[in-house]
């Protein structure tokens, strides 16, 4: 019969080895390594426990054709994330970088630090038609040279001063056949490949079985495989329709909040936090995309208060989304506009609601299904009263139609010619 360990009984196994310092003690090159690992592999459990995702900043912008040859390039904002190693990459400020990468190698870049990183690939952008996953992944470079004895300096290659824990990017091509059912022509296409990356698990089929669907994942992500290592944390898709021909730049569709994964199980699934990420960046990467189209520069947000609203007549939902997150915000579009934007769909409004239920009601749908705009279901649309009452322009919010209806009569609440009247009976 097996021995079993016993209660109060050490368990060695898979513990950090420290080197024990004692005077007397001959130190050698080798101790110290051994003893910078293991303050590596502690800080890494640290990253692992608390999850991987981008914890601030790395916001990726297309930086347009001004690299070397009229090449691209992407600027990227400083920031930090956590890979699934549990390693910290830090970016302490913006960069734009060119989109390719040298074959010099002056050996002053090591890819590992005491064997511990795994390889990368040598991603690169390739003129042509294509979509790119942009990542950040740790790099090691060396600095300096430090003082020796024993053995002849010019010869020595392993007497460097110092080694920098530095990032990289890479720039990987996402496999053609993973959104073989999208069309870089398709009006719709950044939208498709948002939510191949969202994964299945966000739609109404999925929680309709939960039994039978397999536990949740980011789809895209996942079946790029071993192209994508666990020492890379993605930033953003980038798309190109020919030679340099930039079609769009997506952060939010692979881009996650630093959180802890769920185990393989549709339970946890649904009970564990992750689920409230993906349905931010769902939310996110729709106003990114909407921004793009009415041809705003940065935070869609901040053109809604802006002194000259931007002009621009969206084509309709079912063109452009397949699929639109849970909720979202519509700046400028008057009534005409709106129901041409829903033009075919199941909605109801707009109602009027305080500004005080604005955000609860957007945060409120971060664990819905998405709206599927070729079916029935119904879609609430919402505006805040006190956009007119303060002449700052109309914003629209959307919202999944099995969300509680939020437009209940509070004359009390707020001006007379903007209350709401009971749906009961209706």
């Amino acid at each position: 019969m097996a021995t079993l360990p016993l209660l109060d009984q050490p368990l060695a196994g898979g513990g950090i080895e420290t080197v024990n310092f004692f005077n007397g003690r001959l130190l050698t090159g080798t101790d110290m390594g051994r003893e910078q690992a293991a303050r590596r592999e502690a800080d890494a459990r640290i990253g692992r426990a608390v999850g991987d995702g981008v914890a601030d900043g790395l916001e990726v912008a297309f930086a347009g054709k001004i690299a070397p040859g009229g090449k691209p390039a992407a600027t990227i904002s400083a920031g930090t994330a956590i890979n699934r190693d549990g390693r910290t990459l830090r970016l302490t400020s913006d960069v734009t970088i060119a989109l390719s990468r040298t074959a010099d190698d002056d050996g002053s870049t090591l890819p590992c630090l005491f064997n511990d990183c795994p390889g990368l690939g040598t991603g690169q952008y390739v003129a042509g038609q294509g979509l790119y996953l942009l990542t950040i992944a740790p790099a090691f470079v060396s600095e300096g040279r430090a003082q020796t004895s024993g053995f002849d300096e010019s010869s020595a290659r392993c007497n460097t001063d110092a080694t920098i824990e530095a990032v990289q990017f890479r720039l990987t091509e996402v496999d053609p056949a993973l959104f073989a059912d999208a069309s870089f022509a398709s009006p719709d296409f950044r939208n498709r490949i948002a939510y191949r990356a969202f994964g299945t698990g966000v739609t109404r089929a999925w929680a309709a079985d939960p039994l039978g669907s397999a536990p949740r994942s980011d789809d895209l992500l996942l079946a790029m495989g071993s192209s994508l290592s666990s020492a890379e944390v993605p930033l953003a898709l980038l798309a190109f329709t020919g030679t340099f021909d930039h079609l769009f730049t997506d952060q939010w569709s692979v881009r996650r909040p630093v959180c802890g994964r769920d185990s393989g199980s549709v339970i946890a699934n649904l009970a564990e936090p992750r689920r409230l990420g993906v349905g931010r960046a769902m939310f996110r990467q729709f106003q990114d995309q909407t921004a793009s189209m009415a041809g705003i520069n940065g935070a869609l947000m901040s053109a809604v208060f802006g002194s000259n609203p931007p002009q621009w007549v969206p084509a309709t939902a079912r063109l452009n989304f397949r699929l639109l997150p849970p909720a979202g915000i519509l700046p400028w579009l008057d009534d005409d506009q709106l129901a041409g934007f829903f033009d075919g769909m199941s909605v109801r409004g707009p109602h009027y609601i305080d500004a005080a239920a604005a955000e609860a009601l957007i945060r409120e749908t971060f664990a819905m299904p998405a709206i599927e705009t070729d079916s029935e279901e119904a879609v609430w649309l919402y505006r805040i009263a006190q956009n007119d009452v303060l002449d700052v322009g109309p914003v629209a919010i959307f919202a999944n139609g099995h969300l509680p209806y939020r437009g209940d009569a509070r004359i009390a609440l707020n001006y007379w010619n903007f209350a709401n009247y009971s749906l009961t009976g209706v």
